[in-house]
């Protein structure tokens, strides 16, 4: 059985449970799961400018006319103008058959058909999209989205009956003139703890000696220190008092040597946070190591995806296709061709940890040694098919082993 017919038969396995979870009056949400299921069976391609016709009508091959023609509409709408068909819903109200939209224009936006949960926690799901690398699929995301990929609201079609009623709008009173708003390099203190934000984070302070003396800062209440971001923004620089620099990418400090990148606006934060990131404890806003997903560019266009902390080197046509268009973060060279090492250098691995998942179109492999065995299922890191041909070669390749012969 091909791994195509596998992925549809998980599919029709999830769309099966999502009509026993669907209380009955939301029969437009199922029958949304059950027209995307009919692009996923006919293998239907990604195209911007291409339609496909069948039982439902005639829609543009993209992903928002893929939701258009899921949800039943007239035409096929894009991500820009989907809102004005539907109204935005918290995230525990998701339901079969509404989406989660980025609406930004042409190839910046991007929207997915949600189906269903992937775990009690709320922390992954289940979608039908359409994209350049898969065509229609379904797949195992995390929430919201993929990171790098902007902003993506749940929404709900305003023709969907649902055990959730619409929202009520209700004014928000004015609220009165604040303080100037927080930059990197502030100091914030909140239940006794003092902060320095960098890319828009606090990056907790164990000692005023650590950063050379003791600083003004700002008391925070708890919903103001509750809006700010949970992780620097990537791209920022982290500065140790011993002057060691590193980039944040997908939620880690990268090392960059001295000279190897032009480091702009650096914050300088405790070591014990460079140190401690990952650990669980006080100091940990930062990950170990760059999360799923998260696209870097080393060298001269080298790019590459990370998955279970290791870099996969994927080509520079293949990011060009990606829908929405990604952010990618400026790394190294040195920190990818030396992955795997100690001390600062720890941060990357050189091959992805043991049974991470990585995901070409509709084929799923599982890593066990470095090496991509072939798997089933939705769920992985989306990564070029290149990758997969050329493990175990040389250079950016070499992030990958090659299958024993």
């Amino acid at each position: 059985m091909s791994r195509r017919a596998i992925a549809t038969g998980i599919a029709a396995a999830i769309a099966v449970l999502a009509a026993l979870l669907t209380p009955a009056q939301a029969q437009p949400g199922s029958e949304a799961i059950e027209r995307a299921r009919s692009w996923v069976a006919a293998d239907v391609g990604y195209s911007g400018s291409n339609y496909f016709t069948n039982e439902y009508g005639t829609y543009r091959t993209d992903c928002s006319g893929y939701v258009s023609m899921a949800w039943g509409l007239d035409s096929s709408l894009t991500t820009v103008t989907l809102p004005s068909v539907s109204y935005a819903i918290a995230k525990d109200a998701l339901e079969p058959g509404d989406i989660l939209n980025n609406p930004l224009p042409g190839t910046s936006g991007h929207v997915v058909l949600f189906a269903g949960w992937a775990d009690a926690a709320r922390t992954e799901y289940y979608a039908y999209e359409e994209s350049p690398s898969g065509g229609a699929h379904l797949s195992q995301i995390p929430y919201p989205y993929w990171p790098g990929y902007g902003t993506f609201t749940p929404r709900r079609y305003v023709g969907t009956t649902s055990k959730n009623a619409p929202p009520v709008t209700v004014p928000e009173p004015a609220k009165p003139k604040g303080p100037a708003p927080l930059t990197d390099g502030d100091f914030v203190r909140h239940d006794g703890v003092v902060y320095r934000i960098a890319g828009g984070a606090p990056v907790q302070v164990s000692s005023w000696q650590n950063l050379g003396g003791r600083e003004k800062t700002r008391k925070l209440s708890d919903d103001d220190f509750a809006d700010l971001a949970t992780q620097p923004a990537d791209g920022t620089f982290l500065r140790t008092p011993s002057g060691e620099t590193y980039v944040v990418a997908g939620g880690a400090p990268v090392f960059v040597p001295r000279g190897t990148l032009k480091v702009k606006d650096a914050v300088t934060v405790d070591q014990v946070a460079i140190d401690e990131a990952g650990t669980g404890g006080p100091l940990n806003a930062l990950n170990h190591k760059p999360a799923d997903g998260v696209i870097v560019k080393a060298g001269r266009g080298e790019h590459y995806v990370f998955a279970g902390g290791a870099p996969i080197h994927v080509s520079e046509s293949w990011v060009k296709s990606l829908r929405p268009k990604p952010s990618v973060t400026t790394v190294a060279r040195e920190a990818i061709h030396l992955a795997g090492g100690l001390g600062r250098w720890s941060h990357v691995r050189d091959y992805p940890a043991d049974g991470t998942l990585l995901k070409v179109g509709a084929d799923v492999y599982r890593v066990e040694g470095g090496v991509p065995v072939a798997d089933y299922g939705v769920r992985g890191v989306p990564i070029d098919q290149a990758a997969i041909d050329n493990a175990g070669g040389d250079g950016p390749w070499s992030h990958l082993v090659a299958a024993p012969q």
